[in-house]
């Protein structure tokens, strides 16, 4: 029994988790631009075709299906100063632009990104 788990954890896929962004009225997935699960990694660099549109300084809540060890966040390229909550991660809508999160695992690391534009 021991050597069937053993043997269906080592065929998993290293794949990273997804992640959402909440807007109260939605659930929009976060692109995943880069990433280093287990012993694989990845960089699709497909542009990021989400949008979330909210209201200046309403916070935005990405939620995440893992608990991270640590995250940091950006909106333009400048810093966002997030909260981190079990698996949710929350800050403030303070300007439009890419949204890029770089979140570390214990297992690795992801970077997600989203459009955000600030009404």
């Amino acid at each position: 029994m021991l050597a069937l788990v053993a043997l269906l954890l080592a065929a998993a896929p290293a794949r990273p988790p997804a992640a959402y962004v909440d807007t109260g009225t939605a659930r929009v997935p976060l692109a995943i631009t880069s990433w280093c699960w287990d012993t694989r990694c990845g960089a699709p660099l497909g542009h990021t075709a989400n949008r979330v549109s909210l209201a200046r300084g309403a916070a935005v809540h990405l939620e995440l299906t893992l608990a991270p060890v640590g995250v940091t966040v950006t909106i333009g390229g400048a810093p966002a100063h997030p909260s981190l909550h079990g698996r949710e991660v929350s800050f403030a809508a303070g300007r439009s632009g890419g949204i890029s999160a770089f979140v570390r695992y214990r297992r690795g690391w992801v970077v997600y990104t989203v459009r955000l534009a600030v009404r």
